[in-house]
């Protein structure tokens, strides 16, 4: 029975994972200290390996910047808020080792409760215990208080654990024993400006990166203020549709953005031009009714002379209807009408308030890499990523006034991207700096552009329109359709466009409504005004979806 308990041990001894063993020998810490409050960090480790792991690596600060191995660079990577640098390069086996690690740190010296306060790490909790420690911290001029030091497992003092003397400006020690594995040290030291007179200085300097990105936000500002300020929207009571306007165009008045050609098609059908089918198969069918005059606008007689050309019923879901409604988005008709002359193009204030973006992830590769190598790659990625982004950020903000729900979702998806980076690389603040100055433009394009009178009393009746379709009510409604028994289908349409329409609906309750005098549905049946509502999101997803399928199949080929 002793045999076999033994060979069941020796058995779950060789299957279990052994760790990495090892001791620092020696270990000498050399820190300079500029006036600026920035260091340079020189680490000399006698390093003893008996089993090495496969990821055998070295913690320093989070912000070390400049880090080399042996006087090459260090692949390094960011984890636990720790700049972990990988040993594996000079460490491949058991044995003894030299390593020799130089790095930088900066911002030592910050406000405290008790004044200006030098705080430096000189130990960050490497795996294996230390035998011997010696350091020396060197600053610009003689201390005027006595240091502190503190560690992981003596976090309120360590002076009886090790000698250190002054002299001069040099400030040096050793430990009187050996450290435990994981441990830490940090040096705290009271300062004065006399000391570190940059400081001062340094703490009101922004780096090239942060004057970028605030001289683009004061650029952007200056155009809007010269070229697209106009003053706040005013909501006027609105129970009716605009006059002239059809709810493809409520963007365009908004915030000159181009033709909405779905919604365009659905107020046709609205006013009589047309009829919608939904067959059996789901298809969206067009149907001809009669033809349109001058009574609509030289843009709509020729987007539905095109449309139907010879035909009496066109399909939704094709190709033709698809080709046609991308180059209506290219169109903002009644531009000059709703918008003066003198008005900048929103375009370009949006692409300023992106390079925003564009400079953030630069800042993002920095904060990210500290080898010029990896820096540059990361900027490759997150450049673009910046500027893209922050585009859609912008985009996202007309979803809170129309009814781009999906650009509103992306946004807030890419808001949410911003953080996570931020956060990882130890930028917390430019997340913040590059979601709220990107809304702001988004709020800034779509609502800020030179009117003309006819311009602002447009918005603002629209406006109004969204007000009142929102928060109509029930009993009101009901006095409104006694008069106009078909009041919820003439409005559907712009409640759709402005992003209401689920809202609206919901304001009929549960009441069955007369059938839809242009949606013809297969199946029948009388249905309230909420169905009648995902009927009608039926056929606008229909329409949509083949248009945007149109610009995947440009970009990426046709399936």
């Amino acid at each position: 029975m002793r045999r076999i308990f033994l060979a069941i041990l020796c058995l779950l001894l060789l299957t279990t994972a052994v760790s990495a063993a090892g001791t620092v020998t020696d270990l000498q810490s050399n820190a300079v200290i500029a006036s600026n409050g920035t260091c340079q960090i020189s680490l000399y480790l006698q390093l003893t390996v008996e089993s090495v792991e496969e990821d055998l690596r070295l913690p320093l600060p989070g912000n070390a910047k400049d880090i080399t191995l042996n006087g090459n660079g260090a692949k390094t990577f960011r984890a636990d808020s720790m700049r972990w640098v990988d040993l594996s390069a000079a460490v491949y086996g058991p044995g003894t080792y030299t390593l020799t690690l130089h790095y930088s740190l900066p911002d030592l010296v910050a406000e405290g409760e008790k004044g200006l306060q030098l705080t430096l790490p000189l130990l960050s909790g490497f795996a294996y215990p230390i035998d011997r420690m010696e350091f020396s911290v060197s600053l610009p001029g003689a201390p005027e208080e006595a240091p502190t030091f503190s560690s992981t497992y003596h976090p309120d003092s360590m002076e009886s654990f090790l000698e250190y003397t002054v002299d001069g400006s040099v400030i040096s020690g050793y430990f009187i024993q050996g450290l435990k594995d994981h441990e830490t040290l940090t040096m705290t030291l009271p300062v004065t400006e006399k000391l570190f007179p940059q400081n001062m200085v340094k703490r009101w300097s922004l780096s090239y990166d942060d004057l970028l990105q605030y001289g683009l936000l004061l650029l952007a500002l200056i155009y809007w203020l010269i070229f697209l300020r106009c003053g706040l929207p005013r909501r006027l009571r609105r129970v009716q549709a605009p006059d002239g306007i059809t709810a493809g165009e409520l963007g365009c008045v908004l915030g000159g953005l181009g033709v909405d050609f779905s919604m365009m098609v659905l107020s046709w059908a609205q006013m009589g031009y047309l009829t919608v089918e939904i067959d059996r198969h789901n298809r969206v069918l067009l149907h001809k009714q009669m033809d349109m005059g001058n009574e609509r606008s030289e843009f709509e007689v020729r987007c539905f002379k095109t449309l139907f050309g010879k035909r009496d019923r066109v399909d939704g879901g094709g190709t033709y209807f698809a080709r046609l409604g991308r180059k209506a988005a290219k169109t903002i008709p009644g531009a000059w009408h709703y918008f003066r002359k003198s008005s900048g193009n929103p375009m370009i204030f949006r692409c300023i308030a992106a390079g925003i973006g564009a400079v953030a992830g630069y800042s993002l590769a920095v904060a990210f890499a500290t080898d010029t190598v990896w820096q540059v790659l990361l900027a490759i990625l997150l450049v673009p990523f910046g500027a893209v982004s922050s585009w859609l950020i912008q985009k996202g903000v007309r979803g809170v006034s129309l009814r781009h729900r999906l650009d509103l979702i992306i946004g807030v998806v890419c808001c949410f991207l911003w953080v996570i980076l931020c956060n990882w690389s130890g930028e917390g603040a430019v997340a913040i700096f590059v979601i709220v100055s990107q809304i702001l433009a988004g709020f800034a394009a779509i609502h800020g552009s030179r009117r003309t009178e006819a311009g602002l009393q447009a918005r603002n009746e629209i406006f109004g329109l969204r007000k009142y379709l929102k928060s109509v009510t029930t009993n009101e409604l009901r006095r409104i359709m006694e008069h106009n028994p078909d009041y919820y289908f003439a409005m559907v349409p712009y409640a759709m466009a402005l992003g209401v329409d689920k809202t609206f609906a919901r304001q009929f309750g549960e009441q069955p409504q007369a059938a839809c005098p242009y949606l013809h549905l297969s199946d029948g049946g009388k249905l309230t005004a909420r169905q009648w509502n995902d009927r009608l999101r039926q056929v606008v997803r229909i329409l949509d979806d083949r248009q945007r399928k149109l610009i995947w199949e440009k970009l990426f080929g046709r399936k």
